[in-house]
């Protein structure tokens, strides 16, 4: 009670009332729907726009290509339970990106026709899969921040890394597949340690799609995982009060099961009907890199790791400058993320740091242990650490944001930004960022469908039998696959050829009796006597056995 100035006594104003938790939860929610979807649209365009030729350009797939669409052909039937195949000689866990790209062929050429070849939809359906990755994990972190302008900064962001290394979300080549992937890993992760238990689903989708996609992410995705959800328990203890805790809403831990189940699903399924499956393999194979496949130093491997902090192609001479260019962009983010005026962001940018350190420390121990000796000069297994650097540029940049007073102005300038952003992520030239990486910009090989029905006309009903000599079964692969997708029987002969065009592809005794034979060389390999071209590709004769 207190006295007005007329001596009355008033009754105070009640002060306005808090606004309920659930409805800030909705507010938030609203703000990472709008911004997973808005950055789920600018990526998409640019994507589409970037990769137009898909639309007009018919792409008969050869190479890694060609052998995932082998797999590919199996999951549009539900019949794949294996990932892409390594040539260490096993299959990587899942086949989750394999059903994603039959999905694309399925629904973009089979049924839509949008584009005019089956190879296409299955781009185009990575680039929609990227996209949606992406936009997820700035949602994420748009939740934490509760800030729009935080989410355009780092939207503006991603688009420049996307300048600096296009082939990271415009390639269906499967080391550039695992960075969108391992980004969400990386943001939902520090997420969920901050308590954050909404993105709990995020963190099992972007697990478990690492773990199908790669053999490696057996050793990433559940320790980054414990570590977060150890972080989450901690943190719930220390919020409790006698004896209550902090409720975490069923559905959260249920959209985790569920996605968990799905995706881990054909893995469990492929062990128990073909025991141990492929962790037999990945046993014996961790057995032999331990012992002479790989021996290299805590140093080296650092090396090898610094070289994905420089900007530019990580080669072998970038580690120097990786080291300098690392060292400044994790002192800055740290600085700005230890002085965020707002406590929530600072756990999330905090964590997000510590995220990027351990994936850091597993990355060096794998460099150490998993990187094959042939593969030390290659950059391709690392394609998917280029998260981490982009992680720690994000926390720099939002951290900074949220410091500044923006007035509406300057938040039409970071849109501006973002537009500009685009326009360079567009139209700056592709290139390749390992020289036996396949072409930055893929066109197939336009004699492969020709070949197919020539070597079909000359069997003349019967099984094409294929020998590979010099190994080059890269044209091979290409055939198959075609041969496959158009009801052509052809197989190769050779078990050691399993792995890379899986069993199916394999001749039995009876084809290897009934069929006719061909050979594939390369150009410069003379024609045995008597032997005669039966096709012929830019980069290999295909004769036939007298």
């Amino acid at each position: 009670m207190e006295v007005s100035p007329s001596r009355r006594l008033a009754t105070p104003e009640p002060p306005p009332a808090a606004e309920p938790a659930d409805s800030r939860l909705r507010r938030r929610w609203s703000l990472a729907t709008v911004t997973w979807l808005g950055s789920f649209l600018t990526l998409a365009v640019l994507l589409v726009v970037r990769n137009a030729y898909l639309f007009t350009t018919k792409i008969y797939e050869d190479m890694d290509f060609a052998a995932n669409t082998i797999a590919v052909l199996q999951a549009k039937h539900f019949d794949l339970l294996t990932g892409n195949y390594s040539k260490e000689g096993f299959y990587h866990p899942g086949p989750a990106f394999l059903y994603v790209m039959a999905a694309g062929e399925s629904f973009f050429h089979d049924l839509l026709h949008l584009v005019p070849t089956p190879w296409n939809g299955q781009l185009l359906a990575i680039l929609l899969l990227n996209a949606a990755l992406i936009g997820a994990s700035l949602a994420v972190l748009a939740r934490q921040a509760g800030s729009g302008r935080v989410a355009l900064a780092a939207l503006a962001v991603v688009l420049l890394f996307v300048a600096l290394h296009p082939l990271t979300v415009n390639s269906a080549w499967m080391p550039y597949i695992y960075f969108a992937p391992t980004l969400l890993l990386m943001m939902s992760a520090a997420s969920v340690a901050t308590g954050q238990t909404v993105d709990l689903w995020l963190l099992a989708l972007s697990a478990w799609l690492c773990i199908n996609g790669q053999a490696e992410f057996l050793l990433f995705s559940p320790v980054v995982v414990v570590a977060s959800l150890a972080c989450l328990v901690v943190m719930r203890r220390r919020q409790a009060t006698g004896d209550t805790a902090p409720h975490v809403p069923a559905r959260h831990w249920i959209g985790a099961l569920a996605v968990s189940a799905v995706l881990a699903f054909p893995i469990a399924l492929n062990t128990v009907l073909h025991w141990p499956g492929q962790f037999g393999r990945y046993l014996t194979y961790a057995r032999a890199a331990s012992g002479h496949l790989t021996h290299h130093s805590v140093v080296f491997s650092i090396g090898y790791t610094l070289r994905y902090w420089w900007p530019g192609i990580p080669s072998t001479t970038a580690d120097v400058g990786g080291l300098i260019v690392g060292l400044v962009v994790c002192a800055i983010a740290l600085v700005l993320a230890w002085f965020c005026p707002l406590p929530g962001l600072r756990r999330f940018l905090l964590a997000s740091l510590a995220v990027v350190g351990l994936m850091t420390l597993l990355f060096v121990y794998y460099a150490v242990k998993g990187v094959d000796d042939n593969d030390i000069s290659q950059a391709y297994l690392g394609y998917f650490y280029w998260a981490a650097p982009l992680v720690v540029v994000i926390v720099a940049v939002a951290a900074a944001v949220v410091r500044v007073n923006l007035r509406r102005a300057a938040v039409l300038g970071l849109a501006a930004a973002v537009a500009g952003a685009a326009v360079v992520a567009a139209v700056v030239p592709q290139h390749k960022d390992n020289n036996d990486d396949p072409p930055a910009k893929f066109y197939g090989v336009p004699q492969i469908p020709h070949a197919v029905e020539q070597l079909a006309a000359s069997a003349d009903g019967r099984p094409i039998v294929l020998h590979i000599l010099n190994h080059d079964w890269i044209d091979t692969v290409g055939l198959v696959a075609y041969a496959d997708r158009t009801g052509v029987r052809s197989c190769v002969v050779g078990q050691n050829w399993t792995i890379l065009f899986r069993a199916q592809s394999i001749c039995t005794r009876g084809e290897m009796q009934s069929g006719v034979r061909f050979w594939l060389g390369p150009p410069n390999r003379h024609l045995r006597p008597g032997w005669r071209v039966a096709a012929a590709l830019p980069t290999a004769w295909i004769a036939r056995q007298p």
